[in-house]
């Protein structure tokens, strides 16, 4: 079922008790949509929507340091329900989960994704900070051509919900791809997101943009993703920076490592795992 009012990636419904737990509702939209079938979620609003759902539960004065999401199959376009509660709880160190469920053919909510954050006391450590990271070009110095991949989707599902701006040109074969982007809309419906939930509504995204496969000859998705901070993200009006590389093995197994980037330069790294497989 596709919902069609494509003002966000969700729309609130309410909430639900069950199974001795309290849940959000959501109806995904169109624009969750993935690249690799219309019935099915891109990775990156599940991802958001369990972000947005642990943030809560992150303490005053910590920072999230890593977030972990696993995809545990097809996420498809039905009524969400979703949770999060602090599986480990500290006052410096603390460890907070989260779970997706889609109702699913026989109409039954099923588990469809799982993720965890790691919380971690903040302190002043400005005088010893250190990144040496690549620089990404700036956003205002990118002149923003089309994706090159999926041309064919690029006025549907999650493609056609975002901006994009290649620094690189995206059907380049060789050497890691650089991009800035951000959503043309909220996640949920109605709702300011915070900077957490704009980068995992566009995190996912690493894995098309550093592609250099054939996408009419090979797919190559990801059942998961890893981000690391070494800051906290302050998107300048939702744009993220992202730069990426494919590493393909020859065996079906890849890893997509990324950098992600705001105006002041990385703020994170990210990996996901790759199942590469011929069409």
């Amino acid at each position: 079922m596709l919902f069609m009012a494509d003002d966000a990636f969700f729309h609130p419904v309410g909430t639900l008790d069950a199974d001795g737990f309290e849940y959000e509702v959501f109806d995904p939209t169109r624009a969750s949509a993935s690249v690799w079938a219309d019935t099915m979620q891109h990775g990156a609003p599940p991802a958001a929507i369990m972000v947005r759902a642990m943030e809560k539960l992150v303490g005053d004065g910590a920072r999230v340091s890593r977030v972990t999401i696993d995809l545990l199959g097809v996420v498809p376009i039905t009524r969400t329900r979703v949770r999060a509660w602090v599986s480990r709880p500290g006052r410096t160190i603390s460890l907070i989960a989260a779970e997706m469920d889609c109702v699913d053919g026989s109409g039954e909510y099923r588990t469809v994704a799982r993720a965890q954050a790691w919380a971690l006391a903040a302190s002043d450590t400005t005088a010893i900070a250190r990144d040496l990271s690549p620089a990404i070009a700036p956003l205002d110095a990118v002149p923003g051509p089309v994706p090159g991949f999926f041309a064919h989707l690029q006025d549907q599902g999650f493609l056609s919900a975002c901006e994009w701006r290649f620094v690189t040109d995206p059907g380049a074969p060789d050497g890691p791809k650089q991009c800035w982007i951000r959503p043309k809309m909220p996640l949920v419906a109605g709702e300011a997101p915070s900077p957490l939930v704009q980068v995992f509504s566009v995190v996912d995204a690493a894995n098309g943009i550093s592609a250099y496969l054939d996408p009419t000859a090979v797919t190559w998705m990801n059942m998961d993703m890893t981000v690391h901070f070494h800051r906290s993200p302050q998107p300048v009006d939702g744009w993220v920076g992202l730069f990426g590389d494919q590493l393909v093995g020859g065996e079906g197994i890849g890893t997509t490592v990324s950098r992600m980037y705001d105006g002041a330069g990385a703020f994170a790294v990210g990996a996901q795992t790759l199942l590469v497989a011929a069409r």
